[in-house]
């Protein structure tokens, strides 16, 4: 989409604490002075007295009269407010369109507002009041952070005990704003210790985490409503993503959706609840841990010895398991207390023969299967087949 960004429109200077009265969103209007003794000149003065009459009726707070531009910007779309750390995270997409319904092609920039309520619940009343808390320019972002079609702005500064509301309007030439985007809001309060001591140990195919219970916040205090702990896991082939849809009762996770021989890394966090928010802790130390295959494959089986003139000809079934990479063969002479390996390197079919075998002398031979793990786990052997004179 290509967007013209106009630079030159009047700014609201950031941090002024203006409420959410003196800057409203633009809606369509098709009002035309008509019929006698009317004129363009009184139908502004006309329009703000009904808007006046109309919003104090309502929650008795004084509104400005609605702008009738049709140019100015629709809704933003995908308003997001999540927390990260110390602070909560707004995030949200341009608009396509004006509020006519056509292709916006006048976007320069956005107006965030917020309003503040003690508790963990926001202001149920009348509209709270919203103050603007930052005006991103698209022509020069002091504030924020754009990137494509999608604008970031991180609050840091919050207070405990309170429960904060935004909304965002984007605005076009001249600085209309278009309409509100949804309320969002999150309570804000101290956030729990992160975990410590976490343990990871790899498995076959499992890595099983823990770590000591959370019991206190971040400045001390006791922790007394601990809804839980959130697990998150990397690696090579995946980015951080959260592996616990919601808050784990206990101090202790089993991860059974790994690989052997990946490396995986793990954090923790304690999670506390506020009402129907809650509030993460910062990150855990991380730990790795490499899952591999522990688990030999079956033995051979039906394991037949048969001289011949080429030597002592050896025959087996094949493993059923998945991963054989190949046999070995042992040899045991007749008063010899162990075997010994006749086979270097992997047998890779079900066959061997042992061309060292001498004429007269009495042999017991044993065939394992190995995996291709790392590790070359090795069966356990296969019953002897012997030979003798």
């Amino acid at each position: 989409m290509s967007l013209r960004l106009r630079p030159n429109h009047k700014k609201i200077p950031e941090g002024e604490g203006r409420a959410l009265s003196e800057e409203r969103p633009h809606t369509p209007s098709q009002i035309r002075p008509t019929g006698h003794g009317w004129s363009p000149g009184r139908l502004p003065a006309l329009l703000l007295v009904f808007s006046v009459l109309t919003i104090s009726l309502a929650c008795g707070k004084k509104e400005w009269p609605l702008s009738p531009d049709l140019l100015a910007p629709a809704a933003v779309r995908n308003f997001h407010l999540a927390q990260d750390g110390e602070g909560l995270v707004l995030s949200w997409d341009f608009p396509r369109e004006n509020q006519s319904g056509q292709l916006l092609t006048q976007l320069e920039g956005f107006r965030l507002f917020r309003a503040a309520a003690p508790g963990i619940s926001p202001d149920k009343g009348c509209a709270p009041d919203f103050v603007l808390l930052a005006d991103i320019d698209l022509a020069y972002p002091k504030t924020g952070r754009v990137e494509g079609e999608r604008v970031i702005y991180e609050d840091r500064t919050l207070e405990p005990g309170k429960c904060y509301s935004y909304r965002v309007a984007a605005y076009g030439r001249g600085g209309g704003l278009g309409p509100w985007s949804p309320v969002l809001s999150h309570a804000w309060d101290i956030l729990p210790q992160a975990p410590t001591g976490l343990k990871a140990e790899a498995g076959d195919r499992e890595v099983q985490l823990s770590w000591p219970g959370v019991t206190k916040l971040g400045n001390g205090g006791p922790l007394r409503d601990l809804a839980g702990y959130l697990v998150f896991r990397k690696s090579a082939r995946e980015d951080w993503r959260r592996l616990t849809p919601t808050p784990l009762p206990s101090a202790a996770f089993h991860d059974v959706a790994v690989e052997n021989e990946v490396e995986y890394t793990y954090t923790v966090r304690a999670v506390r609840r506020l009402g129907a928010y809650t509030l993460e802790s910062h990150d855990s130390v991380s730990r790795s841990a490499t899952p591999q295959d522990l688990t030999p494959p079956p033995p051979p089986l039906n394991l037949v010895a048969v001289p011949t003139s080429r030597g002592v000809e050896l025959r087996w079934d094949p493993s059923p398991a998945p991963d054989v990479a190949g046999y070995r063969v042992y040899r045991r002479r007749a008063g010899e207390a162990s075997p010994v390996r006749l086979t270097p390197d992997l047998v890779k079919q079900p066959y061997f023969v042992d061309t060292l075998a001498a004429r007269g002398q009495t042999y017991s031979y044993v065939v394992t299967a190995v995996d291709d793990s790392k590790r070359h786990n090795e069966s356990l052997p296969s019953e002897e087949a012997a030979v003798g004179p």
